[in-house]
């Protein structure tokens, strides 16, 4: 026969046995609490934000950017500076291509060359005029 003792006895054991669950449960969620503030405390690797600048601020914002020394858009620039002439895009970067050491193969060059020479004349950087790559000055 059941008595109350042995429920009262069973009832115990269970609930005993779901403390020492949720003991553990909390120690787990406790750990991952603090890893992830030790982690939120440490300086962040890898980019730091962009700090944006108004016009108001920055005379220098309204130039742009320049080319980023080594560069493709700096090399062509420099080579239609030492041109002194507007060139066919061809030309442009057979000089290019010349100059370099690295790629052996021209029209794996272009490749990389026609984008920017893309995104300089949108940029208003370059233009082409008459089938010839022009410096905006």
């Amino acid at each position: 026969m059941i008595t109350l003792e042995k429920i009262v006895s069973s009832n115990l054991e269970m609930l005993k046995s779901q403390e020492a669950e949720l003991l553990k449960s909390l120690n787990f969620v406790q750990k991952a609490r603090k890893l992830f503030e030790e982690q939120n405390d440490r300086p962040r690797r890898g980019r730091k934000p962009k700090a944006y600048s108004t016009p108001l601020t920055s005379p220098k914002a309204e130039r742009g950017r320049g080319a980023r020394k080594g560069s493709h858009l700096s090399n062509i620039m420099g080579v239609l500076k030492q041109k002194g002439k507007p060139l066919p895009s061809g030309e442009l970067i057979s000089a290019l291509f010349k100059q370099q050491k690295k790629d052996k193969n021209i029209t794996h060059y272009r490749q990389l060359i026609y984008p920017t020479l893309t995104q300089a004349y949108k940029k208003g950087v370059l233009k082409l005029k008459d089938g010839k790559v022009h410096l905006s000055a």
